[in-house]
């Protein structure tokens, strides 16, 4: 783990970054805040799903629509 002063890490961002990227654990301090730099990954898209995949028969999207009523606030 390596700290580094927020100006340092102005004057070397390029090198900052890759530290970051390649996995190492990097702080920026600024006074007595801290932060730290971590690689980002981008999460796997959601698939696609095919038309009608949500559909419901009468029975089913009736009873769907009354789960409303009866989860609501007491009378």
């Amino acid at each position: 783990m390596k700290t580094i002063k927020i100006s340092e890490a102005k004057r070397n961002f390029t090198k900052v970054f890759a530290r970051a990227k390649r996995g190492e654990t990097v702080i920026l301090q600024n006074g007595n805040d801290y932060v730290q730099l971590v690689p980002w990954t981008s999460p796997e898209p959601i698939p696609a799903r095919p038309a009608g995949f949500f559909a419901a028969d009468e029975e089913t999207a009736g009873m769907r629509n009354t789960l409303g009523e009866e989860s609501g606030p007491a009378r």
